[in-house]
């Protein structure tokens, strides 16, 4: 019997030092902990239970990324890949006087390298081509009036006059998609282009956010639907 009373005893004191101690449970409480004297890595310390008390039970580990090359990290000097080294790029000048063309500096040994821009505005009711004058151009095709077309950030709707078309963004009713072909499709309050659905916005959210759907538009707190404001209220 008294074997089972040290036993039990010991056990407890054991659980109390690791609970002061936090034992190998815990690599990082915050960002700072994970400081790694580099200034050319992202610090963060995550835990795998974020909604989770920050105690001794909850394993945490520290995540490390890198900056963006070319990010300042010193006197004359610049992030790449990771590392600070000297800025071999300080005094180059790239420029091959073509508009359709990235031009870039090897942070590394200063070398220059011009590949090609990407033209993309991202709608599906506008050529996109590029001028070595002038860089990319979004122009009008009239011949894809009338076509289905995707917008951004979401939706889909009908191309015209360049645009991708569909829904009243004012109205605040919920009603079927108008654009022929797509029936089966909504017009949702304050959006731009019809969806498979009317709930983009999380309900359970407190902050205001964009919608997801509708650039222009935003989600409010307590609310499914993407509105064109929040009310002082929200």
């Amino acid at each position: 019997m008294r074997h089972w009373f040290f036993l039990i005893v010991f056990l407890l004191a054991l659980g109390a030092l690791r609970m002061v101690g936090c034992g190998d449970d815990r690599s990082c409480v915050e960002d700072q902990d994970c400081d790694d004297g580099n200034p050319c890595t992202i610090d963060e310390c995550y835990w795998y239970d974020p909604d989770a008390p920050q105690t001794c039970e909850v394993v945490s580990r520290c995540l490390y990324s890198q900056v963006t090359n070319g990010t300042s990290c010193g006197s004359d000097n610049v992030c790449v890949d990771g590392v600070c080294g000297q800025n071999r790029c300080e005094d180059v000048v790239c420029d091959d006087d073509d508009a359709c063309t990235d031009d870039e500096c090897d942070y590394v040994d200063g070398t220059c390298s011009f590949p090609p821009a990407t033209c993309d505005d991202h709608n599906d009711c506008t050529e996109d081509t590029c001028s070595p004058a002038d860089g990319c151009m979004f122009t009008q095709d009239p011949d894809r009036d009338g076509n289905i077309c995707e917008g951004d950030p979401g939706g889909v709707g009908m191309c015209e006059a360049g645009a991708c078309v569909g829904c009243d963004p004012a109205s605040e009713e919920e009603l079927p998609c108008p654009i022929e072909g797509l029936e089966n499709f909504l017009c949702c309050p304050g959006a731009e282009l019809c969806s498979e659905t009317c709930a983009p916005c999380d309900p359970t959210s407190e902050v205001e956010y964009p919608c997801p759907v509708n650039e222009g538009a935003v989600c409010c707190p307590g609310s499914e639907y993407c509105m064109p404001q929040c009310s002082s209220g929200s």
